[in-house]
């Protein structure tokens, strides 16, 4: 061995024997740590279930930063979180390249995730602008840092990339195969699908334009055509689309979300003749992708957007496989019914007999043959907002809204009974002949009509034969006995003489005074009598009824002070309330009570605070059932599920019709 060798050898050697205390210590030091519990490289950590399951479902949708998911993806691929943060588009079309040349699916949820983090960046950037009076904006929690990008980016065209891999993930080609259902993969991805159409349609300003259009995307572009526009109005009458998610809900105690694809809106109808507010009723958009992602780039890849009415659509076939669409039916409840106009039609009706409205039949939903109308009659001073609750929770349920519509009925509460209830009669008989005019749907001859308080009366008036029962209690004499003139004899055929209407199969009573309300004294009645401003026509009436009746009855059983408003129809003076209370119901037709006591009494005793339990009960219902709570009763849970009960019983027993 030469000099030179032999040197460095013997310096390698003298190197080793210094180091090895050393590398002793350090063994040492490690396994001291380690027996002694500290930190190690790679571990895990004691974390409550809140804090862990946060960390596996941080997503996109829920924080700042993308899904483990994508981390996973980023990290096969090599690719480092910092140059996302320094330029996403650029980024994104990188993703985007690998993406074409690897059949893995899971790059598609990655693309999707990353267009939403940077759309949702973009759109926090940038000044939002109010939609129909109400503020629609992402606002990151105190903890939240947002990243910052080196150039502005289009929301738009991000949220649209977004909703197209999203799609492609779920249901596009390759031979990866889809994600199952349950796959937490799934559904997360139908979430990125859902708000990112929904974000898109912010930034085309609510409306519908059914032309073709080229779209920019992350990376190429899109074809996109309008297919399908089915909602319950004529295209011109429809004023905008508004993204459900764009609006927050009170004063309903739920939200009610059906789970599916596609993104809920509300279509809104503008306001008319006759329609002095906005209405809208819910419907989703869906847009189907056709393509794959490598046609994204040649601009070969379309989309057919649809926008269906969820009213009476629950579901779509794509590919042969039937997806159901999401939809909020609670935000269009609490938009239409999110006008000061309405919660004050009841007192102005009450007082002045008139309003914005006329006082009639409000479908809040367009008709629909094959679906019963169930119709609802509201109470004394009240309109059919008062029906919100019920509603929200009504349409909710899949068997309620397919096999029903909702009518709601505004009237004058004020006027007397028997003209309201007349009114309610002529109003459900003209609805039906518009509805239907050549009589040949089967579901318009099987409704049901409920009533809340005085509603009850009037709802009362659609399922009774009086025959001469009202004469001989307004006049002492049957209606043989009695000589009118023509003109006299039509004003009691049609206020005293009822016949119960043949379309109406099923009646249901809440808080009902069948026999008169326990707050009606002399002393309310003369209040309202000086309050209550009744149209020239209802006096004028009124007056001819009185005088008919004074005319014929010898006991003056009538007098116009107990005839003159609502208020005095449900004294338990009028001698006419026990004899209506008393008809059966005719043939076909079955009633049901639903009675407040607000207490622990127990029937007969106890009342509601208005209307006592022994008023309420009548003989020959199908059900009774009684619930503890004040007489407004008709916004609470126990009282809705009787309702739902109640109109199931209804649908089994048209089946077993058949």
């Amino acid at each position: 061995m030469c000099p030179e060798k032999e040197n460095k050898m013997q310096m390698l050697i003298f190197k080793r024997k210094n180091l090895l205390p050393w590398m002793l210590l350090g063994i040492f030091v490690s396994a001291m740590a380690i027996l002694s519990g500290c930190a190690t490289p790679v571990g895990v950590s004691r974390m409550g279930e809140t804090a862990v399951y946060k960390q596996i479902d941080s997503s996109a949708l829920t924080t700042n930063s993308y899904s483990s998911y994508t981390a996973v993806v980023l990290h096969r691929h090599g690719l480092k979180e910092e140059d996302f943060l320094d330029d996403p588009a650029k980024f994104i079309r990188n993703l985007h390249e690998i993406a074409t040349n690897d059949d893995r699916r899971d790059l598609l949820l990655s693309l999707s995730e990353l267009c939403f983090l940077t759309a949702k960046k973009a759109k926090a950037d940038q000044e939002m602008q109010p939609i129909d009076n109400r503020e629609f904006f992402y606002s990151p929690t105190p903890s939240e840092t947002i990243f910052s990008t080196p150039k502005p980016v289009d929301p738009k065209d991000f949220f649209l990339g977004s909703a197209v891999y999203a799609y492609l993930f779920l249901m596009g080609p390759g031979d990866d195969p889809p994600p199952g259902a349950f796959d937490r993969r799934f559904r997360l991805s139908c979430d990125l699908y859902n708000r990112s159409i929904a974000n898109f349609m912010v930034f085309t300003d609510g409306k519908v334009n059914l032309g073709d259009k080229i779209l920019p995307m992350p990376v190429g572009s899109l074809h996109l055509t309008i297919k399908t526009l089915e909602v319950p109005w004529d295209v011109k009458e429809l004023d905008h689309v508004y993204p459900a998610d764009a609006f927050a809900v009170h004063g309903l105690s739920v939200r009610n979300r059906v789970p599916g694809m596609g993104a809920p809106i509300l279509a809104v109808r503008k306001k008319g003749p006759g329609r002095p507010t906005a209405a809208a009723v819910p419907a989703t958009v869906f847009v189907k992708i056709k393509g794959g992602i490598k046609d994204i780039e040649t601009g070969h890849c379309v989309a057919e957007a649809s926008i269906h009415s969820t009213m009476s659509e629950s579901d779509i076939m794509v590919n042969g496989k039937k997806i159901p669409l999401e939809t909020d039916l609670t935000a269009p409840i609490a938009y239409t019914f999110n006008d000061p106009i309405l919660w004050s039609l009841g007192l102005n009706l009450f007082r002045m007999g008139r309003s914005l409205f006329e006082p009639g039949i409000y479908p809040i939903q367009p008709y629909e043959a094959g679906k019963i109308p169930l119709v609802l009659v509201h109470g004394t001073m009240s309109s059919p907002v008062w029906w919100a609750e019920m509603l929200n929770t009504l349409r909710s349920d899949p068997q309620i809204r397919n096999h029903f519509q909702i009518w709601l009925y505004l009237y004058d509460s004020g006027k007397p009974v028997v003209f309201s209830a007349t009114h309610l009669r002529e109003s459900i008989a003209q609805r039906i002949k518009k509805c239907d005019p050549s009589g040949k749907d089967p579901a318009l001859k099987n409704m049901v009509v409920a009533g809340h308080s005085q509603g009850g009366m009037l709802t009362r008036y659609t399922a009774i034969d009086t025959g001469d029962a009202i004469i001989k209690a307004l006049f002492g004499k049957p209606l043989k006995d009695l000589d009118f003139s023509p003109e006299e004899l039509e004003v009691i055929n049609r206020y005293a003489v009822v016949q119960p209407l043949p379309e109406v199969r099923r009646v249901v009573f809440i808080s009902t005074p069948h026999r008169g309300s326990l707050l009606v004294s002399s002393f309310v009645r003369n209040l309202a009598d000086r309050l209550i401003a009744l149209p020239k026509t209802v006096v004028q009436a009124g007056t001819e009824l009185l005088k008919v009746t004074e005319r014929f009855s010898s006991a003056g059983r009538l007098k116009w002070k107990m005839a003159h408003t609502s208020i005095d129809s449900m004294s338990p003076d009028n001698p006419t309330l026990p004899v209506i209370a008393a008809l059966p119901f005719p043939p076909g037709v079955k009633g049901h009570s639903i009675i407040a006591i607000d207490g622990d009494e127990n029937p007969p005793e106890g009342d509601d605070g208005v209307v006592a339990y022994k008023s309420a009960h009548i003989d020959g219902v199908e059900s009774e059932l009684v619930v503890r709570h004040g007489h407004s009763c008709q916004m609470e849970p126990d009282v809705i599920e009787e309702v739902r009960r109640i109109l199931i019983e209804h649908l089994n027993d048209r089946e077993e019709r058949k």
